[in-house]
């Protein structure tokens, strides 16, 4: 049976919980009284994340050489400090069982051989998958890359299939070097039903049907990762998987989001989406359904790394904000959060991704709600929009505030163009949308958006984050492809820019 959070503040409490012990006992300096006493090892614990599998928690030592750990009281793990001084650890459990009640046992260790006292903390492991699949029992952790490629459906449903081989070769290598480590599956409307994936647009919400079109249209037999495997065959063989990450659709309440007397059922199944409950049931099946998949395919050169929230803004219970010591914004980070329940979705889907030994993703808007408490909320890692491409006129997007929230929070950042950066393509006279989605840009602001692109790489490296944190690159529909085979001599070298800025990341060497 299933497990969920009875509320939200129920959920925030159970991972502020600290039982712990901690005693810092210093040698006496006596003149006269003889020896000074010897310290004894002591620790503090704190409960971290526990998934169905797993449990990790923090541990500080002082006077300890060693700390042993485990789930009885043998406590037949250990780990060594490095140090006697105050030192903290990074522990974790492993090999626990969903929906099941233990107790933890920590003990520091002395440089003698000296046993501290044992320190305990109850928890319990929440909902999980029935089982792991071979790569996912291989891992100690979330997969990490340097760099993510967005690559989106665009024409879903279109025949024949928008990606080709052909169209992923370009993503694959470039000058003999591989690119992209990673690949997020996106799409945010289902054309043939006319059903919207994503909360934000105002269309019909998709149900379990167009959900199950989006599996079919990326992991089925003809699906677009078929193609995306086999480029990477033809190039060679890579230094290690290209991880894929899925999206995961909105589970939106209401069947139009504007309107909040249209159906919550819609989604089938019996599943009622005013019921947070089943929202997440229903996130938990795509979930697997993709884990699944990607078991059947046995593609050559493709892992499942994990999922991606699709919605771009998260606004959250104010309370939420308050509980990190953030500032908010009623107006917009909390805007419609009643009907909206991001503060308990994210959580348990980072909880259930990580049970499979999955990772979880965003890729926020500029500034957008929810960012600046995005740890909290269970995500791996996110990326900012900068949105400076598609300014018009004003600048409504400086790259400043890019860099100094990217700073701050330590955000990774999203390069991001689309079409009207390629010359070749605008040289029809055909325009390009602003950030508003009004025909803005032509041919003759190819240069602009050249500079943008060259401000945007040479901002993440004045950040510090460049070689840090990974960097994702949104290149619309097919922009990527076409800058690749261009013959535009400008084109030619914008291409070899933004690879060379991908490939020659330190993170990426490391």
């Amino acid at each position: 049976m299933w497990a969920f959070p009875y509320s939200m503040q129920a959920m925030i409490n159970s991972r502020q919980v600290v039982f712990a012990a901690f005693f810092l006992l210093l040698a006496c300096c006596g003149k006269k009284e003889g020896p000074a006493t010897p310290a004894i090892p002591a620790i503090r614990a704190t409960m971290g994340e526990v998934t169905a599998f797993d449990a990790k928690f923090s541990v500080q030592a002082v006077q300890c050489s060693g700390v042993n750990y485990g789930v009885s009281e043998d406590m037949t793990l250990s780990e060594k400090t490095g140090s006697t001084g105050p030192v903290s650890l990074q522990l974790q459990v492993t090999g626990l069982q969903p929906l099941t009640s233990y107790i933890l046992y920590v003990q520091g260790i002395g440089p003698k051989g000296e046993k501290g006292k044992v320190v305990t903390l109850e928890f319990s492991t929440g909902a999980g998958p029935q089982g792991l699949y071979p790569w996912e029992m291989s891992r100690t952790g979330v997969p990490t890359f340097a760099d993510l490629s967005l690559i989106t459906m665009g024409w879903h449903n279109s025949n024949p299939p928008a990606w080709t081989q052909e169209r992923f070769s370009s993503h694959v290598q470039y000058d003999g070097k591989w690119i992209f480590d990673a690949f997020l599956c996106i799409d945010g409307y289902n054309s043939a039903r006319r059903q919207s994936y994503s909360l934000a647009n105002g269309r019909e919400s998709a149900g379990k049907d167009a959900w199950e079109d989006l599996l079919d249209a990326w992991l089925g037999e003809g699906g677009a990762l078929v193609q995306l495997d086999a480029a990477i065959a033809e190039a060679g063989t890579p230094p290690s998987p290209r991880l894929i990450v899925m999206s995961i659709p909105d589970p939106t309440r209401y069947q139009y989001f504007s309107d909040r007397s249209s159906s919550t059922t819609y989604w089938g199944d019996g599943l009622d989406f005013s019921r947070t409950q089943d929202q997440i049931l229903a996130c938990r099946w795509y979930m697997d359904r993709c884990r699944a998949l990607f078991n059947e395919r046995k593609y050559r050169h493709l892992e499942l790394a994990g999922f991606y929230i699709l919605s771009e803004e998260l606004p959250l219970n104010p309370a939420f904000f308050e509980d990190a010591g953030e500032s908010y914004d009623p107006s917009a980070d909390t805007w419609n959060w009643q009907h909206k329940n991001w503060e308990i979705l994210v959580p348990e889907a980072s909880r259930y991704a990580h049970s499979c030994r999955e990772g979880l993703w965003w890729v926020p808007y500029h500034l957008a709600p929810g960012y600046k408490v995005w740890r909290r909320l269970g995500f791996d890692n996110i990326f900012m929009q900068p949105n400076y491409y598609w300014d018009h006129g004003s600048i409504s997007h400086p790259l400043s505030d890019t860099k100094q929230a990217i700073r701050e929070y330590r955000m990774g950042v999203e390069l991001e163009f689309e079409y009207s950066l390629v010359a070749s393509v605008m040289a029809d006279g055909r325009s390009g949308p602003d950030g508003n989605g009004t025909p803005t840009f032509y041919a003759a602001d190819v240069p602009l958006l050249r500079s943008r692109v060259r401000e945007y790489m040479q901002m993440y490296k004045d950040s510090g984050m460049y070689g840090t944190l990974p960097l994702a690159v949104y290149s619309g529909t097919d922009a990527w492809h076409q800058l690749a085979s261009s013959k535009d001599e400008g084109d030619v070298q914008m291409f070899r820019d933004i690879c060379n800025f991908i490939t020659e990341s330190p993170l990426k060497n490391k």
